[in-house]
């Protein structure tokens, strides 16, 4: 369990760094695509951010 929960924490943070690195500069993490706008990195950042969040907060209750 404690290996699940660190995964996950892991993946967490990253997905944090992306969420805040792409809104200062969108090009950072959307390298892969041709239009570059704040909007979609919260659509591939921002969103499995809040989902591996809640995921976080009801692993650490069951924990």
């Amino acid at each position: 369990m404690e290996t699940l929960i660190t995964g996950i924490n892991i993946l967490f943070f990253l997905a944090l760094l992306g969420t805040i690195l792409g809104l200062i500069r969108p090009v950072i993490v959307l390298w892969f695509m041709h239009r570059f706008n704040r909007l979609s990195v919260i659509k591939y950042y921002g969103v499995p951010t809040a989902i591996l969040y809640f995921f976080k907060l009801t692993l650490a209750y069951w924990a």
